[in-house]
């Protein structure tokens, strides 16, 4: 289906509007949702600091509520370690049965258990590994600064020392609470030597243990840790959440502690490696409901994960509903533009119907018939809106003009086309008369009585080159080629007067040097235009082969024999310079014998300088070549040997100069 231009206009409007708008609207979307996501994560990023100092805030606390329940515990177990030791040194100080000394240390030692705290004696037989073992103590169990307790009470200071570890509940309850079970709690340790200074007792060696659980501070520590994930999940209820996001405290093992929405995402794909080496991660993870935006930080105090989520469709859907919003107000702009576009052109256009119009009368006209211009530019001008001042009223000025301009120029062309068939008349008469001048090639042989062929290819209709052979009155054969300077009429009118002054030197008796010296002479003294012709001229006598010539700066001919009796040879002396530049010189006459079977090849420089396509000449080497090879062709053959060569070296390039050759032949005597 073929559109109208309106029409293809009026949608290359819309097209264009529709283009604009689209690449606005995208880029409109885009930076749109970029800034939500950006915005998103920095509000995800205040929430996630904010629960990390509370978190901090908290670790603290309980940090210093321990430190000082620890404190307190290690005055305690202390004082009582010591008021012990006091009554102990009391009671062996007097003098006591060593069964009542016993019931008494035993008594004291229930008494000092008043504050929660138990108190052991252990003698140096209890101090042996396997002596401790059988009262519920590992000896090669190792406290936090990684010390056995049975190396603890080897090198135990005169002070004593304080230490933790991990005993049975039997152990660190007093009896009278009647607790018997087995399982280890955390214990706080006193062990303070029993020596009594000065004197020598039954206490030396023995270490007072006092011992205190440090349960309560777990269960304390528990208890808090209990309020603060009450307290974060109060906090998460209160932060707004997207419809498909999630918040989730986690353990160090990924245990959720406090949540607010469903997680269904695998722990793998949660950045928790990366929180626990930078401190705070960001990922899009895919989901069931599409890629999500996961922030998450890690509280190194507690080992805690803080996750915060939403899915990134529910982030952009206020641009995406922006971007909707926009498509139908462009949808509806774009086709009122079309409309719009499409109504102004069909007004703006309709002068191009009528020129249109015009050019379909234009085409119909004969411009052959005796009163087409008469109607030509009536026809052009009439009925175009001339008067308008936009680009239609220049297109039809401009195409009046053109009926003007276009009569006056068929005018022109019908006189020019006249006088080109007259001119070409005129030089197809002038090529005539320039070969009628010239011996017919085809009789050569017939004039001269011994083989001889000539051959003139002029690059235009007529041409500078020239040849001749005739026999004087005397009865000498002469040989003539040439090139004149320059192409077409004024070469081809220096030619004939320079074979016509040629032909009466030699007919008058003049040797080739002596004929090429008058002639230089006469053409030198009326020579306005500076022309100049090259000349061989050569005296042949067929029976002795003697060649007598003069070379006025042309090209030196080339002599092979048939039977390769003698290399080839150039005749390449030069009698002096170009014909008709210089008025006074004289020309040198040469003397050379043509052998039986030899073969005498004349040319111009159009032989050597044709060219190919990539302007290359086809050189004397190439023709010297050629020549070798067809030595045993006989001047006519050999001529056309030559020139089909030169045709296929030329291709499809023009011929740029007249091409003469000239070749003769001396026979074996009978």
């Amino acid at each position: 289906m073929k559109l109208s231009l309106r029409l293809r206009l009026a949608l290359l409007a819309a097209l264009t509007l529709a283009l604009g708008m689209g690449m606005v609207l995208y880029l409109t979307w885009y930076m749109g949702s970029r800034t939500m996501v950006e915005m998103e994560e920095k509000s995800f990023t205040s929430l996630l600091v904010e629960e990390e100092q509370s978190l901090n805030l908290a670790f603290i606390s309980q940090l210093a509520d321990r430190v000082w329940a620890v404190k307190t515990c290690k005055s305690q177990l202390k004082e009582t370690a010591l008021q012990t030791r006091s009554l102990l040194g009391q009671l062996y100080a007097v003098s006591l049965h060593a069964a009542e000394r016993q019931r008494l240390i035993e008594t004291a030692l229930l008494r000092s258990r008043s504050g929660g705290e138990c108190v052991y004696l252990l003698r140096p037989h209890d101090m042996r590994p396997e002596n401790m073992r059988r009262l519920g103590l590992l000896p090669e169990e190792k406290d936090i600064k990684q010390q056995s307790l049975y190396q603890i009470l080897q090198n135990l200071p005169e002070a004593g020392q304080f230490t933790v570890l991990d005993l049975p509940r039997r152990l660190t309850v007093p009896t009278d609470m009647k607790k018997t079970a087995q399982e280890k709690i955390p214990t706080l340790l006193f062990l303070l030597p029993c020596s009594v200074r000065g004197a020598e007792t039954d206490l030396d060696d023995h270490v007072l243990v006092t011992v205190i659980s440090l349960e309560s501070l777990e269960i304390q520590t528990a208890t808090a840790t209990a309020l603060l994930l009450e307290a974060v999940r109060r906090k998460f209820n209160s932060i707004p959440l997207y419809s498909g996001g999630f918040m989730a405290l986690l353990d160090a093992q990924g245990h959720a502690l406090a949540q607010r929405g469903e997680q269904d995402i695998p722990l793998t794909l949660l950045p928790l490696t990366e929180a626990r080496r930078d401190g705070r991660a960001t990922a899009v993870i895919p989901s069931p409901h599409g890629e999500i935006l996961c922030l998450v930080s890690h509280n190194s105090a507690f080992g805690w994960y803080t996750v915060m989520a939403a899915p990134l469709a529910e982030i952009r859907a206020p641009s995406d509903q922006m971007l909707t919003r926009l498509l139908w107000l462009t949808a509806a702009l774009t086709l009122l533009t079309a409309l719009g576009a499409l109504l102004l052109l069909m007004r703006s256009l309709r002068p191009l119907e009528v020129l249109t119009r015009k050019s379909d009368q234009l085409a119909q006209v004969d411009l052959g018939s005796p009163d087409a211009l008469a109607r030509l530019e009536p026809l052009m001008a009439q009925g175009l809106p001339l008067e308008r001042r936009d680009e239609i009223g220049h297109l039809a000025r401009a195409f009046a003009g053109m009926g003007k301009a276009l009569a006056k120029n068929i005018r022109t062309l019908m006189e020019a086309t006249a006088n080109k068939e007259r001119l070409e008349g005129e030089m197809s008469a002038a090529r005539d008369i320039q070969m009628g001048i010239l011996p017919p090639s085809e009789g050569a042989e017939t004039i001269c009585g011994f083989p001889t062929a000539a051959l003139l290819v002029p690059a235009r209709e007529v041409g500078g080159d020239l040849y001749d052979f005739f026999v004087t009155h005397d009865g000498r054969h002469c040989l003539i080629i040439g090139d004149v300077s320059g192409k077409g009429a004024p070469a081809a009118l220096f030619m004939a007067m320079t074979i016509t002054l040629l032909r009466y030197a030699m007919d008058s008796g003049l040797n080739p040097a002596q004929a090429m010296s008058k002639i230089n002479a006469l053409l030198a003294e009326r020579n306005s235009n500076n022309m100049f012709v090259s000349l061989f001229v050569a005296q042949y006598e067929p029976h002795t082969g003697r060649l007598a010539y003069a070379n006025g700066g042309h090209c030196p001919p080339y002599v092979v024999n048939a039977e390769g009796q003698s290399a080839l040879r150039v005749l390449g002396r030069l009698s002096g310079p170009l014909v008709g530049v210089m008025p006074d010189l004289t020309y040198e006459l040469f003397v050379e014998h043509l052998a039986e079977g030899d073969t005498c090849l004349l040319f111009t420089d159009g032989v050597t300088e044709a060219m190919n396509g990539q302007k290359d000449l086809y050189g004397e080497e190439r023709l010297m070549s050629l020549l070798s090879r067809y030595r045993t062709e006989k001047p006519h053959a050999l001529l056309a040997h030559i020139f089909a060569d030169i045709e296929g070296y030329r291709g499809n390039e023009p011929q740029s100069d007249d091409i003469t050759m000239l070749a003769f032949h001396r026979e074996k005597a009978s």
